[in-house]
């Protein structure tokens, strides 16, 4: 119903009639021969609504309710007055915060064909004019769309002039190699006619950086049920973009390593900073959304050739990774290995390379593009749980692509102090054993 007017003439009549029908342009006085102003500024008419009656955008009167008991009054500290404006607030999730599930920030995209790898998490917000709305996420990657995952339902009460989003990072750990092609982004999708927009975070040739933080500028995002014009559902994302036509290749990564760091999607109500929900990741679990990029060698017919990802310091004295072939390993290197076999999210780690030889086997399994022997452990999950096994044991073969291969060959025994390490190939990352007694023939 129409508010007091926020400029322009005003009378009594109308603030009687805004304070007891909610409507200033009925002009109805019910029965009253002489309104007082006195009477209508105390509250004898009707109870004033001081909690919200000014919050309206609309107030030019620079009232508020905490001091409309003030003398002398005023017509023009009526300015704005809207007897039935509910002032915008997130009751819901406690804190301001929503927390995602945790593999929804766990995304990882390798290509070894220099193509371009992408690995990223989105979230899916939908609002509702009832003040109920639905917060989904997913993790993607180049070749998979992924699967959204309800984060749960968020509230709202009264109805906001201007929804904002914006995307922050705090503490974040990035590992850059490359030039531009490779790069952190952050993407909002609003909807209806409101443009799209991706702003990158950092680039292959800024370079790692540790405990580093990013906020972005806020975003008009106000949907159409809140009265703007962007869509109901709406979709935010960041992700990582590595690409790569050389040997050994690019890897662009995003990362947190502590509970007080955190990926996450603000939105801001009423460009008022005390009116934000933050979309986060856990408190407890980590981010690492990892995409790398390589073009394997033409000469990977033998195990030595298979790939790790080995540590080198840059020139800032900061560690970052380079893949090599095995064969190429010493005793005193530190590869890339799970950070905890049992549990995924775990950030990875640089294990020491405690012992490196060759011994003379006769045939290797393929195994998906991973060259090894058939008695050498690798770290498999599948609905029972996770456990080592050996290439000849595997007891469901049809649902892992192998391939022997006859002739003698000299793998490499790689010996590391967690007792494992990554090995790439095909696109994939394996874990495999680096704690075992090979067999030599």
């Amino acid at each position: 119903m129409p508010r007091v007017p926020s400029s322009g003439q005003i009378n009594v009549k109308g603030i009687f009639s805004e304070l007891n029908e909610d409507d200033y342009t009925a002009q109805n006085i019910d029965g009253e021969t002489n309104v007082s102003f006195t009477k209508l500024t105390n509250g004898t008419y009707a109870t004033i609504n001081t909690s919200d009656g000014w919050d309206d955008p609309n107030n030019t009167s620079g009232q508020t309710g905490a001091n409309i008991a003030a003398q002398p009054h005023s017509l023009s500290e009526w300015r704005g007055y809207n007897h039935s404006f509910t002032s915008f607030s997130w009751p819901t999730p406690v804190g301001g915060f929503a927390y995602a599930p945790s593999s929804m920030y766990t995304s990882e995209d390798i290509d070894n064909n220099g193509n371009t790898a992408i690995a990223g998490t989105q979230i899916q917000l939908t609002f509702n004019s009832n003040g109920s709305h639905v917060h989904s996420v997913k993790d993607y990657t180049a070749s998979s769309g992924g699967i959204y995952s309800t984060g749960g339902s968020f509230s709202s009460s009264g109805t906001p002039t201007i929804l904002e989003a914006r995307w922050v990072i705090v503490d974040g750990d990035f590992t850059m190699s490359g030039g531009t092609a490779d790069k952190i982004q952050v993407g909002y999708v609003p909807g209806g006619s409101i443009g799209s927009t991706s702003v990158n975070v950092r680039l292959g040739n800024n370079g790692n950086a540790t405990d580093t933080d990013f906020t972005d500028s806020y975003r008009t995002i106000t949907p159409a049920v809140f009265g703007g014009s962007g869509s109901n559902t709406q979709t935010f994302s960041i992700q990582a973009t590595a690409q790569s036509s050389n040997y050994p290749g690019d890897q662009a990564k995003v990362a947190t390593n502590a509970s007080g760091d955190y990926v996450g999607l603000q939105i801001r109500a009423n460009q008022d900073d005390s009116k934000t929900v933050t979309f986060r990741s856990g408190l407890t679990t980590n981010v690492d959304i990892d995409a790398i990029s390589f073009e394997t060698p033409g000469f990977t017919c033998i195990m030595p050739d298979m790939l790790v990802s080995k540590r080198y310091v840059n020139s800032d004295n900061e560690y970052i990774g380079r893949l090599v072939r095995i064969g190429d390993i010493e005793v005193g290197d530190y590869i890339l290995a799970q950070g905890d076999l049992n549990d995924p999210s775990v950030q990875s780690q640089w294990a020491e390379v405690t012992e490196a030889r060759t011994h003379t086997r006769e045939g290797y399994w393929n195994v998906e593009g991973l060259h090894i022997t058939n008695d050498h452990p690798i770290w498999l999950t599948n609905e029972s749980g996770s456990a080592w096994v050996k290439v000849e044991d595997i007891n469901n073969p049809g649902s892992i692509e192998r391939t022997y291969v006859e002739g003698t060959v000299d793998p490499v025994y790689l010996g590391t102090t967690p007792g494992h390490y990554y090995v790439y190939a095909n696109d994939q990352k394996f874990t495999v054993s680096g704690d075992y007694a090979p067999t030599t023939e």
